[in-house]
């Protein structure tokens, strides 16, 4: 369900649940996340109590351990006399940037809330679809569309791409019903004035100031264009390719990211004929040695031509994954927007494609963006930065080995033999 702006969609997820559970699955755990704590606290609380423990009176909130209990359907107890111990149902809830409380859990449904905002990552989505995969359960989305990541790529896309439009009108709010058999997705997609409650003047002045991509996404909850992104070239029909065996004799080379939460790795592989550079493979973990990392991030690579990775004022880290095996060069290019040229560049030219398996990257292209002041301008930080360690590992390495302007895009050789092999 992707609509506007305080278009309703918080308020139907309690009761989505509610028929998964006593009309459908019956007993067992479920869970309900949403993208922070903070919108755990301000939306989707407040709306399961109401719900669970206010109007239906089949729930009880556990709060230290963030669970809703379910009552029996036939006798209306409640089964626990503590939050260890067993239940007859329960909902587990929890955020995106939480979500180790989940990693035992095996549960019969998820309901997802604004699992469209930035924070709420591809790699949250999967956690969760490990969660449900022995009971194949189903999974309710409720967002509003922020970027053209992975809730557009891998949901959105592929539905429309596969399936069938019915469009229908209530009110003045458009309401697009997209049903594709082949992928099991159905996408419901309305305007933020649906919500009876939402003021028309408000859609109107809202769509007279923005962008109109912004406005589709933001009150329309529609798919805009990729024109607010900083990497506004990168064409998803173009650039992803279905992955191949790379050849033994194709330089490849590595970026990295440091990080003791994050350490991500890049993987590049050049066609010499073409010289069209592959991203193959993509490597994120965290909470390891150094030594452990270099053993990971070298596992089933033959042979390596360079890498690099890291600021000026990491160069320890440098030391220490060289002295592990992985050799590492500090890379020339420092500044963040002479780097992104480089890989804008190459964007423009085609020079880089991405296989479909390295979701991680292609999700960061559909989310990287700059802030907005309050006046709406657009400033030079770009939003949640920190968080977009796959294509910081990007410049670094495309910086590199794509040197020159924008214009030119020069590709330079390292030699004919490796700076340096595995074995």
């Amino acid at each position: 369900m992707i609509a506007g702006s305080q278009g309703g969609k918080t308020s139907y997820g309690p009761w989505w649940l509610k028929r998964e559970i006593y009309d459908s699955r019956g007993s067992g755990d479920y869970i309900a996340v949403t993208s922070s704590y903070d919108m755990f606290k301000l939306k989707m609380l407040p709306s399961m109590l109401n719900v669970f423990e206010h109007i239906l009176k089949c729930g009880r909130y556990w709060a230290a351990d963030k669970v809703i209990e379910l009552a029996h359907p036939i006798s209306g107890d409640f089964l626990a006399k503590k939050s260890t111990d067993p239940m007859w149902g329960r909902i587990i809830l929890r955020s995106a940037d939480a979500l180790s409380g989940l990693e035992s859990a095996t549960a019969k449904a998820a309901w997802l809330d604004e699992c469209g905002q930035d924070g709420f990552t591809f790699d949250a989505y999967k956690a969760v679809r490990r969660r449900i995969a022995l009971y194949r359960g189903r999974i309710l989305m409720t967002s509003t569309l922020y970027n053209v990541g992975w809730l557009t790529l891998n949901i959105i896309d592929r539905a429309i791409e596969t399936g069938e439009v019915n469009r229908e009108t209530m009110g003045e709010s458009e309401i697009d019903v997209t049903t594709s058999e082949s992928s099991d997705i159905t996408v419901v997609q309305f305007d933020s004035i649906l919500n009876p409650m939402f003021p028309r003047e408000e859609f109107e002045e809202a769509r007279a100031m923005m962008p109109d991509e912004e406005f589709q996404m933001f009150y329309r909850g529609r798919k805009g264009s990729r024109r607010f992104l900083i990497y506004d070239n990168f064409d998803p029909q173009r650039d992803i390719v279905t992955p191949f065996m790379i050849p033994v004799e194709w330089r490849r080379y590595i970026g990295l990211d440091f990080g003791p939460v994050h350490t991500c790795a890049m993987y590049y592989a050049e066609d010499p004929g073409t010289k069209t550079l592959y991203c193959y493979r993509e490597y994120l973990s965290g909470d390891l040695l150094i030594k452990d990392h270099a053993t990971k991030i070298l596992s089933g690579e033959q042979a390596i031509t360079a890498s690099w990775g890291g600021a000026n004022s990491e160069g320890q880290w440098r030391m220490e994954f060289s002295s592990s095996g992985l050799p590492l060069l500090k890379p020339d290019i420092q500044d963040v927007d002479l780097g992104i040229n480089r890989v804008y560049a190459q964007h423009s030219l085609g020079g880089i494609k991405y296989f479909s398996s390295v979701s991680g990257i292609i999700d960061e292209k559909g989310r990287y963006r700059r802030k907005r002041d309050k006046s709406g301008q657009i400033t030079e930080d770009i939003e949640l930065k920190s968080t977009f360690h796959r294509l910081d590992a990007e410049r670094y390495v495309i910086s590199m080995i794509r040197p020159g302007s924008p214009m030119t895009a020069k590709v330079i050789r390292l030699g004919d033999n490796p700076i340096w092999q595995t074995i």
